[in-house]
């Protein structure tokens, strides 16, 4: 029996070239490196990676998570197995974190504009979200410890400090250890959502959160999916050993033990073989270009009439528009002409990004992003 039932969570319109979508393009998608991989894994007889996983994740994939991001320019911190914990991407770890750190009517503190998926993730779990707003430099901590002076009390801050979605932008250093130094005093933890910290274009990016660090304060997330492939649904923790301890505790992972055994088993044979470096120079390149041919795109569609910056890293490029645009009511308009984007207001519940639209160039060749930027500006003048 037929049920054509999704194979995909990418739904696109026939004839539509979608830039709503941050994912990557199937053509980026190391198959074979990853055949290779798992040729190699199952070449030992070695059950371990099909049964119950250690609650803290597969102990040999830890270690060499350790030595790859301890190896890494763009993350400059120097990790010790203890401080990681395998999850099945970042958004399982992010929600794992809300259980453990937060209870229901709690605050959470997140950027505006944010992660669109994450405000739900929050709400699912009935916490209340304050924004904060941002400039060119991330998160305006002085916002934010004006509202705690004024008695504010979030158990949880959440950002997304390097090349921001949608926005683009990174915090600064100077912004981090103000943070950090802000949760000690007000008893608050951060979530640095940092999905994105290996999509640099040229200059290393800021050093991560954990490189700030003070008195068990911040979880780092980290994902596979925006640099090997996101179907392996795998990522991790990096945080105190005792804060990946109360991780490693938690009732669900004790109950059915640690994520993503098999899938880590061979993530670790990808970085053994040396593939995952490769893959990330790989999409660093290929993303660069694309952003970099997106923002001509721009610059010659629209002639000067919305700011956008280059961005230096990341899937996004973020578009304000004049005074009086509204990308809410330009949609249906632009879907028409055969292009799809994410309306600024989808990234903030206070609805003040009007203005705003995000693209993403992750998912379409340079030649589909082109014509994407061409049907987006004939529907800007006919609207």
């Amino acid at each position: 029996m037929e049920t054509n039932l999704p194979s995909l969570l990418v739904s696109i319109k026939e004839g539509v070239i979608d830039l709503g979508w941050g994912h990557p393009s199937a053509r980026l998608h190391p198959l074979e490196q990853i055949k290779t991989a798992s040729e190699r894994m199952l070449a030992v007889d070695n059950r371990d990676p099909l049964q119950y996983g250690a609650t803290q994740g597969f102990g040999p994939f830890l270690e060499s998570l350790s030595s790859f991001l301890s190896g890494q320019p763009a993350y400059g911190v120097s990790v010790d197995p203890r401080q990681l914990f395998l999850t099945a991407g970042a958004s399982q770890g992010l929600d794992m974190a809300c259980t453990l750190f937060a209870q229901s009517g709690d605050v959470v503190v997140v950027e505006e504009p944010t992660y669109f998926v994450i405000e739900e993730v929050f709400r699912d779990r009935k916490l209340n979200v304050v924004g904060v707003p941002m400039d060119s430099q991330g998160l305006i901590v002085a916002d934010l410890e004006e509202k705690l002076r004024g008695g504010l009390r979030p158990k949880l801050v959440y950002t997304i400090p390097t090349f921001q979605n949608p926005t683009g932008i990174s915090m600064e250093s100077a912004r981090k250890a103000q943070l950090v130094s802000l949760a000690n005093e007000y008893d608050f933890r951060i979530l640095a959502d940092e999905v994105y910290q290996f999509i640099h274009f040229e200059s290393l990016p800021p050093s991560p959160f954990m490189a700030f660090d003070q008195g068990d304060r911040v979880i780092s997330f980290g994902s596979f999916s925006k640099i090997l492939a996101p179907g392996l649904r795998a990522g991790w923790v990096h945080a105190s050993p005792e804060i990946v301890q109360r991780f490693s505790n938690a009732a669900l992972t004790f109950s059915g033990g640690g994520s993503s055994q098999y899938t880590s088993a061979l993530i670790r044979e990808v970085i053994d073989l040396g593939f995952l470096d490769k893959n990330i120079d790989t999409l660093r390149e290929e993303y660069a270009s694309r952003a970099v041919a997106m923002h001509r795109a721009l610059h010659c569609a629209f002639l000067g009439e919305i700011e956008c910056r280059i961005p230096s890293g990341g899937f996004y490029l973020w578009l304000t528009f004049p005074d009086g645009f509204d990308s809410d009511e330009l949609l249906p308009l632009a879907e028409r002409a055969g292009v799809s984007y994410r309306p600024g207001n989808a990234f903030s519940e206070s609805r003040r990004f009007s203005r705003n639209l995000r693209l993403a160039y992750s998912l379409y060749e340079t030649g589909e992003l082109e014509e994407g930027v061409s049907r987006l500006a004939k529907a800007y003048r006919e609207s």
